[in-house]
């Protein structure tokens, strides 16, 4: 058996692949004409929840930070949460963000029912891979994500998740169009044809079991779904948090036993994130600076170069699913076959 054969006949590794088609996909089609018109009232709301499950949740937490950022009254929230007061959630007119890859998740096919009750004046705006899903039938309106039929973890839907929610992102708060947006499928599949550069920089970069993820501002949703896909993918432990709650407790770990992976982020954050680096380094432990830049400010892991603001999340996500890729191979697994669960979660 080839060293890399579990991993290129798995079909997660496929759908890994399948992610420049996908994104083409979905900027070719580009916004559509319904969810433009609603997102032009978009000031007319007086409470705007951004909600989901698991990676999809994640895929709206940059566009939560940019809504926020321009003062609208936005929300992010689990769904299994938010279903614990939904009432308490609704004021004035509300709109929904709800994002679930199957459009048929336990939570959001129960809030569906919820909100389909609740006296109030709500409005859904779904992002979903299927229009005949609950979600894309009960929407009032429907951005369809485009990736096509996915096979086990959360891949190129999560990447579209997060592309389609930044593109209406951008679209209400009246930005031009992203110029690395067009350029996004290329550079994606340029990197994924030679992610062995990627992988065998992971391999050799990580040599311990104990691992932290951490990052501040868009790159939290990297982190964190990272963090979920290792377990999903790979049957991996290990934690994401920000870089400031790293420091409040959990630097007293560090040592040479811990790797601690670091997304840079951006201009100051950048800085805050370098200290953390270099008080790791004096700590003895091992930080892997992860950076789409050209000139990183530390040696480490490079990622897509793809550096705006709606971007730079998709390419930090691309590192943290070739690192699936490694740590499931290094156990002899398939990454991303299943054992214990299902693609859709239909139970509460």
């Amino acid at each position: 058996m080839s060293r890399f054969q579990l991993i290129e006949n798995a079909p997660y590794f496929a759908d890994i692949q399948a992610q420049p088609e996908a994104v083409q996909k979905l900027v070719s089609a580009g916004v559509p004409s319904a969810t433009r018109s609603l997102l032009d009232e978009m000031a007319n709301f007086d409470r705007i929840i951004l909600t989901g499950m698991g990676s999809s949740l994640n895929a709206l937490y940059p566009s939560y930070l940019r809504l926020v950022s321009a003062g609208f009254p936005v929300w992010h929230e689990d769904t299994a949460e938010l279903l614990i007061n939904i009432k308490g959630r609704i004021k004035g007119k509300t709109l929904f963000w709800i994002a679930s890859q199957s459009g048929e998740s336990a939570e959001v096919v129960q809030l569906l029912n919820e909100l389909a009750n609740v006296k109030g004046d709500v409005t859904i705006l779904g992002f979903t891979n299927y229009a005949e899903s609950s979600l894309g039938s009960r929407s009032n309106v429907l951005f369809n994500i485009q990736c096509g039929p996915e096979n086990t973890v959360s891949a190129k839907s999560y990447v579209n998740t997060l592309l389609a929610a930044g593109m209406a992102t951008s679209f209400a708060l009246s930005e031009e169009i992203d110029p690395e947006i067009l350029q996004l499928p290329k550079i994606l599949k340029t990197y994924l044809e030679n992610w062995e550069q990627c992988y065998e920089a992971l391999d050799s970069a990580i040599a311990q079991k104990r691992i932290f993820i951490i990052g501040r501002g868009e790159s939290m949703a990297a982190a964190h779904t990272g963090s979920l896909i290792i377990k999903e993918a790979a049957r991996e432990a290990l934690e994401s948090l920000t870089t400031a709650q790293f420091r409040h407790g959990p630097l007293e770990m560090a040592s040479e036993d811990v790797a601690v992976l670091i997304f840079d982020g951006y201009d100051d954050l950048r800085s805050l994130n370098s200290s953390m680096y270099k008080d790791l380094i004096r700590l003895k432990a091992n930080p892997i600076w992860i950076s789409a830049e050209a000139q990183p400010l530390h040696p480490g892991i490079s990622a897509p170069p793809l550096t705006s603001q709606l971007t730079r999340p998709i390419s930090e996500v691309i590192v943290m699913q070739i690192l699936t890729l490694v740590l499931a191979n290094r156990k002899g697994d398939e990454p991303g076959k299943f054992r214990q669960i299902s693609k859709v979660t239909t139970i509460l």
